[in-house]
């Protein structure tokens, strides 16, 4: 129990995070003139950032530990590429509240589907019904939300 609350506390804050991501991003993409320039300084400060923590703490890994790793392993550096240039872009322009609306809805589904065959190496989690029922709810909650703002622009 006390490891779950660890692990949901943790969640929570770094989801708190994910919509100040584009907000922050926006910003400096406004003050460099170019999305692309900030989302690359963005990627140069966490980087720095995960070096400071990784280094002392677990060291700088072998050559041949990154050449052994699975090529898909490197896509999640596509991923979070992929998601933080359009958050940039798309946030002041379509809110951050609808953009991670969207957002929730594709991690959602993914998420589900990955759970439920056990996709990339994951433990497979079956979705049972309450688990749909959640999911139902949430998309029928962001839908709502969304119909509502269509209806005010």
């Amino acid at each position: 129990m006390r490891s779950y609350l660890l692990f949901a506390s943790w969640t929570l804050v770094a989801g708190a995070g994910i919509p100040l991501i584009g907000v922050f991003n926006s910003g400096l993409a406004r003050s460099l003139g170019n999305p692309f320039a900030a989302t690359a300084v963005v990627f140069a400060v966490a980087c720095v950032v995960a070096l400071c923590i990784t280094i002392p703490v677990y060291g700088v890994p072998a050559l041949s530990q990154f050449t052994s790793a699975p090529l898909l392993g490197y896509a999640a550096g596509l991923l979070i590429g992929f998601y933080a240039l359009p958050a940039t872009v798309i946030i002041p322009r379509f809110g951050a509240a609808s953009f991670v609306a969207f957002i929730l809805i594709a991690q959602l589904v993914t998420s589900a589907l990955v759970d439920q065959f056990g996709l990339f190496g994951m433990p497979q989690r079956s979705i049972d019904f309450t688990r749909l029922i959640g999911l139902v709810i949430i998309a029928a909650g962001i839908a709502t939300m969304e119909i509502g703002n269509l209806q005010r622009s």
